[in-house]
């Protein structure tokens, strides 16, 4: 039987007491990210071995600008094995945009997001043993609308369908 000590007690009351604060937590093993990041547009790549945070969403947050900006995002993601989920949220309240389920075959989604108050973009990651998995996530300002004026109709006469009749004068004569 093995001999318990009060450091061994102490330990593992710490462990049991720090265990649950590890929910929702991302655990990403063999990541490797790249990012090329500036207030008008920019990219994140990241590729990783491992990926899981035991089913939770974990809020993730993209640094683009001091306040609120329209973004044009494209996320893609691609996992060999396993669950991988990118919620992207939009504006102060991170209603969620839309979500992407990724793929072996890799998936692509695009929309326009509002970033929050301080212009963080913010999406969530949710991965359940995820092996070889990569997402990638790219932004732009959205498209400027282009005023384009509607024609006014022009009215164009039409020769009438009813035949014209010639009018007729009969004379008749007296002797």
């Amino acid at each position: 039987m093995p001999k318990w000590t009060l450091t061994h007690i102490r330990q593992m009351i710490l462990i049991g007491l720090l265990a649950p604060l590890l929910t929702g937590c991302l655990l990403m093993a063999g990541r490797n990210e790249q990012a090329t990041i500036t207030a008008d547009l920019g990219s994140q790549n990241i590729e990783f071995v491992s990926s899981d945070t035991n089913g939770e969403a974990v809020l993730q947050a993209l640094d683009i600008g001091t306040q609120p900006m329209l973004l044009d995002v494209t996320f893609n993601a691609k996992v060999d094995s396993g669950e991988l989920v990118l919620e992207v949220l939009s504006g102060e309240q991170a209603n969620v945009a839309f979500t992407l389920v990724a793929s072996a075959e890799g998936s692509s989604q695009r929309g326009i997001v509002m970033s929050n108050d301080v212009g963080d973009l913010q999406y969530r990651v949710k991965s359940t043993n995820a092996r070889n998995g990569s997402y990638r996530i790219s932004y732009q300002p959205p498209p400027t609308p282009t005023f384009t004026p509607t024609p006014s109709p022009t009215w164009t006469p039409t020769p009438s369908e009813t035949p014209t009749v010639e009018p007729t004068a009969e004379v008749t004569a007296t002797p």
